[in-house]
């Protein structure tokens, strides 16, 4: 087969065959593709991030934390992830392959030839979904500590139906670190709006009832038929989602909705947090207790009813892929194999042996370990991020002391600012008290004895004093008269 290269195993050589592309949208380009080991072979999904995506350091460091972190989540409802490869400038998921469609499809062909699903599929669809996002939400690490993991993009496009008549939710990880980036090609994360809780438009931080809200969404666009928020542009739809207003399935869907579903579902769609399911599980159980969910067969036959054409088209398409007369892979498609098969890098474990499941689903591989392969490329990935982690510390830090000498600055202008005062208040204090006001007022001692005193004291005063100055002018004219006597 074109392309099929080893990767060396501890015991094992496990290969690559890169088939073709099955899919394209705004954030990747989805390939099919072949896992071989010494167990079988199984078919596989191969996710690879658009290019200017995969340049941007910090959308490259974040993804690769995410992805291998919610790699390690093992639930039937979750789409296993394999790898995680960062190599040559490529950032890649490979994921089970899933024989299936996505429930933004089933919707859209429903919707388009005027179908419905069921209730009781709708409530087995998000009983899966709530499943597999409390098994997300309980992850731990090593020592028991809560990893808090948020999809944060539960949305029909990201939830896929098997032929077992199983849903499966995948792409944790990818939404965080495209929110970072504030990514909008296309309309990827702009169209999700209607999705979101107002928490997470806000910018606020988000937890595990963030995603309650978003699966509120989706269970009330699955009952009534038609989207939830629909506007001419996204600032009426946030203001929509901001106002909350929000009909009762029961009363806006076309077809019998019980009852009993629409306070499962108006609580999930609370504006406040704190007023929703506080869990995953919680809304699961009371949606079961609300409504019993359909069999896995009556899952499988509305899908078929819905889109048994697109299903057989898919079908055909996988079949030419997987075909020896497959046509050559393109420049792309061979990048992304060169980069999948990791020539030159170190070898990596191989997983446990899995065991394919009954039908064309392949199940999960247990607790396979989730294999990075990384290359020169993907070490400066790390080393820029480290980098730029070294960047940031520095940059809290200098703000930090130009803080602490605004502040040194801001209580010495208060100081000088206080000293002036008092300077200025003292001069104000000495002028006052040394005007000719206050000095004609005041006086001396002999002058307020004086004015004190009644007019005869005042008149022999002045008697007294013309009987002195009578003397002093004698003596000043004759001395030596003045002397004899």
């Amino acid at each position: 087969m074109l392309g099929s290269l080893s990767v060396a195993g501890s015991e094992r050589p496990a290969r690559y065959e890169l088939l073709g592309e099955l899919a394209s949208g705004g954030m990747a380009t989805v390939y099919l593709g072949r896992r071989r080991s010494g167990a079988g072979a199984r078919l596989v999904a191969v996710k690879s991030i658009r290019q200017e995506l995969a340049a941007d350091d910090a959308f490259a460091a974040m993804f690769l934390d995410e992805a291998t972190l919610t790699a390690k989540i093992k639930h039937p409802n979750v789409v296993a992830t394999l790898d995680v490869v960062s190599a040559e400038g490529k950032l890649l998921i490979v994921m089970e392959y899933v024989e299936g469609l996505s429930l933004a499809k089933l919707l859209e062909l429903a919707w388009g030839r005027k179908a419905s699903v069921p209730p009781a599929v709708a409530v087995r669809v998000l009983t899966d979904v709530l499943r597999g996002l409390h098994a997300a939400h309980e992850l731990v690490d090593e020592r028991g500590r809560a990893l808090s993991v948020v999809h944060r993009d539960v949305s029909p496009q990201n939830v896929m139906i098997g032929l077992d008549g199983v849903a499966r939710i995948l792409d944790f990880g990818v939404a965080k670190a495209a929110s970072q980036r504030h990514v909008t090609e296309r309309g990827e994360i702009k169209g999700k709006l209607s999705y979101m809780p107002p928490e997470q438009q806000l910018g606020e931080a988000v937890d595990r009832r963030s995603d309650v809200y978003a699966a509120g969404v989706v269970l009330w666009e699955l009952l009534v038929g038609r989207r939830l928020f629909t506007a001419r542009d996204d600032d009426e739809l946030a203001r929509l989602v901001f106002e909350g207003r929000v009909d009762p399935p029961s009363l806006a869907s076309g077809q019998r909705v019980p009852a009993a579903l629409d306070h499962v579902v108006l609580r999930a769609l609370a504006h406040r947090r704190e007023d929703r399911w506080w869990s995953a599980e919680q809304m699961a159980n009371e949606l079961r207790d609300a409504l019993e969910p359909a069999p896995r067969g009556d899952v499988v036959a509305t899908l078929k009813g819905i889109a048994r054409d697109e299903l057989a088209a898919r079908a055909r398409h996988v079949s030419e892929l997987d075909s020896p007369r497959a046509a050559k892979l393109e420049r792309e498609a061979q990048t992304v194999l060169d980069v999948l098969t990791a020539r030159g890098a170190d070898a990596v474990p191989e997983p446990s042996p899995f065991a394919p499941s009954p039908g064309a689903l392949m199940a999960p591989a247990g607790d396979a370990p989730v294999t990075r392969v990384e290359s020169p490329a993907a070490r400066d990935v790390a080393r820029a991020a480290e980098s730029r982690a070294s960047r940031r510390a520095e940059r809290r830090a200098k703000r930090r002391r130009r803080q602490i000498l605004v502040l040194a600055a801001i209580g010495l202008l208060v100081v000088l600012l206080m000293i002036v005062a008092l300077v200025l208040g003292w001069k104000a204090r000495e002028a006052e008290v040394g005007s000719p006001a206050v000095r004609d007022v005041g006086g001396t001692h002999a002058d307020v004895h004086a004015r004190t005193r009644g007019p005869s004291a005042r008149r022999s005063d002045d008697r007294k004093n013309r009987g002195t100055r009578a003397v002093v002018a004698r003596i000043a004219a004759d001395p030596a008269a003045a002397r004899r006597k």
